[in-house]
């Protein structure tokens, strides 16, 4: 059974469910109308997960970028 895709899925469910479609798109027994359907699947997963590994890499830019002004100034480091 494949993983059912919602735009809420974290990157691993994303992930997960890309390498179950492509592992039945290599399956030689898959026939080629089904075939079509999976390669869409597939190209809208890999969207899925670019997008979750741009918004990861603008959260690393935030934290870097919060950490540099911590380390130029005497504010606390952490929250009591």
């Amino acid at each position: 059974m494949m993983t059912e895709l919602n735009n809420n899925m974290s990157y691993e469910e994303a992930y997960k469910a890309l390498k179950e479609t492509v592992a039945l798109l290599e399956d030689p027994k898959t026939m080629i109308e089904d075939s079509l359907k999976l390669y869409e699947r597939a190209c809208r997963l890999v969207l899925y997960c670019q997008r979750k590994l741009g918004e990861a890499k603008l959260e690393i830019t935030d934290i870097n970028t919060r950490i540099a002004k911590l380390r130029e100034s005497e504010a606390p480091l952490f929250e009591d």
